[in-house]
């Protein structure tokens, strides 16, 4: 089959490579329709995901259809249309006896640790798909993955109606944290430095946007809010900085959640944390909000429509990577079709 491989950061190609095959039981070798293309993509091409393995196909926004089934599948059956999720977890340690399966110990990552989508075709266990309505695009299917982190990052915060919810970054994922947000009926205040990616927030249902660049944040959050600070504030900027302005502005009682995997460290001070009992919880990949975003998928249609900004067939992979690539190229989500 054809795969994108990088084989070291920063140096990928599409190649033929052996077909996946039914292995173990519960296999379910899928044939991939289409896949999105994440910032975690971008970080593994570009070599700056510290915990990536070489050589890797990338990819883990993955739909597509059931095509061979292992000898203890009984769930799926060939031309059935499925989503998968990209997580192995053992269901025996004790972050998965907690119910956080999502950072189990022993946790496996597709397109980090296991092969990924960027290819013809992609195996997974049977427990890890989910059936797809037949009215959505394979393109639009895409992104029910990212729709999953988004509602990840509200649970972690404990985000509530009237809230009021202060977005660091406007990217693909920061929308969808918007998306959410707006869909739990909180109010949504983007800062972001492109002046493309506000237009997008403002699309997408933000209440207020502000250019940190040109503006003063602290200022304009505090009127925005009475001077009473946002009830959650999530980092999607992956900026460091962030987190000690976050803490001082952020209301009594509030959240924090940083959701980016940035490594430099930076120094906080635990007395605001404490004065205003603050909670600051991170979050990673999802788990179990599948089925939640599926069942409730059709009222996000339009909003998927405008995330799935560009199209392009598997042989455009250089210029869909590019433009992905590009926080000025207007693009929200990238999508690959084959």
């Amino acid at each position: 089959m054809k795969a994108i491989v990088v084989e070291s950061p920063g140096t990928y190609c599409m190649k033929e490579v052996p077909r996946p095959v039914v292995s173990r039981p519960d296999d379910v070798v899928v044939q991939v329709k289409a896949v999105g293309i994440c910032g975690s993509d971008l970080h593994l091409l570009h070599g700056l995901n510290s915990a990536a393995h070489y050589p890797r196909i990338p990819g883990h926004e993955i739909v597509g259809e059931v095509v061979e089934v292992g000898s203890a599948v009984t769930e799926w059956k060939h031309g059935d249309r499925v989503i998968a999720e990209p997580l192995r977890y053992c269901g025996k340690c004790h972050a998965c006896r907690r119910g956080r399966r999502n950072v189990c110990q022993h946790l496996q990552i597709v397109s980090v640790d296991i092969d990924g989508g960027f290819a013809e075709y992609y195996v997974s266990p049977a427990q890890n798909l989910y059936a797809l309505p037949d009215w959505i695009s394979w393109e639009l299917a895409t992104a029910i993955e990212p729709c999953t982190i988004g509602e990840q990052a509200h649970a972690r915060a404990g985000t509530l109606p009237d809230d009021i919810v202060l977005i660091h970054g406007a990217g693909p994922i920061g929308l969808m944290v918007l998306d959410t947000a707006k869909r739990i009926g909180a109010r949504a205040i983007i800062s972001e430095v492109s002046a493309a990616r506000r237009e997008l927030a403002l699309d997408f249902g933000a209440d207020a946007v502000i250019d940190p660049q040109n503006e003063d944040l602290r200022k304009r959050v505090e009127d925005l809010t009475d001077g009473i600070g946002p009830n959650e504030i999530f980092d999607s900027a992956g900026v460091p900085e962030l987190l000690p302005l976050s803490i001082e502005i952020a209301a009594t009682a509030g959240a924090i959640v940083p959701m980016s995997f940035n490594e430099r460290p930076i120094p906080i001070s635990c007395a605001p944390i404490n004065r205003k009992e603050l909670t600051i919880s991170g979050t990673r990949h999802q788990y179990k909000m599948f089925p939640k975003v599926i069942e409730h998928l059709a009222e996000r249609e339009a909003m998927l429509q405008k995330y799935v900004t560009h199209i392009f067939s598997f042989d455009q992979f250089e210029q869909a990577i590019s433009i992905a690539s590009n926080p000025e190229s207007g693009a929200c989500k990238v999508v690959m079709h084959f």
